[in-house]
């Protein structure tokens, strides 16, 4: 199975990054003004294989690093970045995770494989055809791993099907429209957080307690001064 990413930024490279931690063949396609295909290199998706690597190779010998090092970067060659939607190759998945300037380039690459299954990453889109989904992953990614699917009668359930076993093996939980409803206005609610300071002390104030951890009350007899 592979999949084509189309876009640059930290969006693109972090689904690069957990589509090739799941083992799956990995394309990058970027506008060749902000992607040098040549010299890529990207610290979120190396990030993103370290962790991965540490995980598969738990650390118990001091060679154990070395290993997770060796697997990270191997995995890193493994993804082909290019510029050039000429030397795109057939691909099950098209993950559209373009900003607004570069949607010429996902338009052709659609184009250049037209059976794809397509991913839009960016907010609700209209569907292309019936193998058209939109996704919304919540921020930061990496760390929540929760994503929403919108759904719509064009779609078929063989596509639906498809993308849910996509964003599982990315490690990623799809929510229930119920939850996906919830997920969204704490969203919103904490957007409105971050802009109050007197909402975001209270919030810190409120959390703090709650990851501190416990502390065993002392018998007052260990502590009276006799």
């Amino acid at each position: 199975m592979s999949s084509i990413v189309v876009g640059s930024g930290v969006l693109a490279e972090t689904v690069v990054g957990l589509l090739c931690a799941a083992g799956r063949r990995v394309s990058l396609v970027a506008p060749s003004g902000k992607v040098n295909a040549l010299k890529f290199d990207s610290s979120v998706i190396k990030a993103i294989l370290q962790e991965d690597s540490e995980k598969k190779i738990p650390f118990e010998f001091i060679d154990d690093i070395r290993q997770q090092q060796k697997l990270a970067d191997k995995n890193f060659k493994k993804i082909n970045v290019t510029t050039d939607i000429s030397k795109i190759e057939a691909a099950d998945q098209i993950i559209d995770a373009c900003s607004a300037d570069e949607s010429s380039l996902f338009i052709n690459t659609a184009k250049a494989v037209p059976n794809a299954t397509i991913i839009s990453l960016n907010g609700e889109k209209s569907p292309i055809h019936s193998n058209h989904v939109s996704v919304k992953m919540y921020s930061p990614i990496h760390e929540t791993k929760t994503a929403k699917m919108f759904t719509n009668s064009k779609v078929s359930k063989k596509t639906l099907e498809e993308v849910n076993q996509l964003l599982d093996s990315m490690g990623l939980t799809v929510l229930s429209e119920e939850d996906s409803r919830v997920a969204d206005r704490l969203v919103l609610d904490m957007q409105q957080v971050e802009k109050s300071s007197s909402l975001s002390k209270l919030i810190s104030t409120l959390v703090t307690p709650l990851n501190a951890p416990a502390t065993p009350s002392m018998p007052k007899e260990q502590y009276l001064l006799f």
